[in-house]
């Protein structure tokens, strides 16, 4: 069975009571398409080939409703340029810290953490994801063989 992602987007925005603008659809197309985790510029880069007359502050401000109604989600990289994600599913990320590549992660022992009882107590949780920080393999290689030099 083939699920449609547009189709399914548009169910999602109906739930929420969001109208399906263009706008809309073609950020969503962007994301859905997307291998990783775009930022709003690129996604504004994307867009612009199709509508040139779109600006970026409609991209920011159509990702930031999406978002807000988990029809997809904002990954925040360091704290410095969001990027965003299609993948609904729960699961977490990677982060390299030098050149902001965002890898997930799906690892079922990080599903089923908890939340101490006092803890709770103070604070309902509603969802978590684990974002770990470091090096990729890549920027791995390129420090290792700038040492040798």
């Amino acid at each position: 069975m083939n699920i449609d992602p547009v189709g399914l987007f548009i169910e999602d925005c109906k739930k929420h009571g969001l109208n399906v603008t263009y706008q809309r659809l073609a950020v969503f197309k962007v994301i859905s398409k997307h291998k990783g985790h775009p930022s709003a510029e690129d996604i504004y880069r994307e867009v612009l080939k199709e509508y040139p007359r779109i600006s970026l502050a409609t991209i920011y401000t159509t990702l930031e409703t999406l978002s807000k109604y988990s029809i997809i989600s904002k990954v925040t990289p360091l704290h410095d340029t969001a990027r965003y994600d299609y993948d609904q599913e729960v699961h977490h990320h990677l982060i390299c810290i030098n050149c902001r590549k965002i890898i997930d992660i799906k690892y079922d022992e990080f599903d089923y953490l908890w939340l101490p009882d006092d803890l709770k107590q103070n604070f309902k949780v509603l969802n978590y994801k684990i974002q770990f920080e470091g090096i990729c393999p890549q920027c791995q290689s390129k420090s290792n063989q700038q040492q040798e030099t």
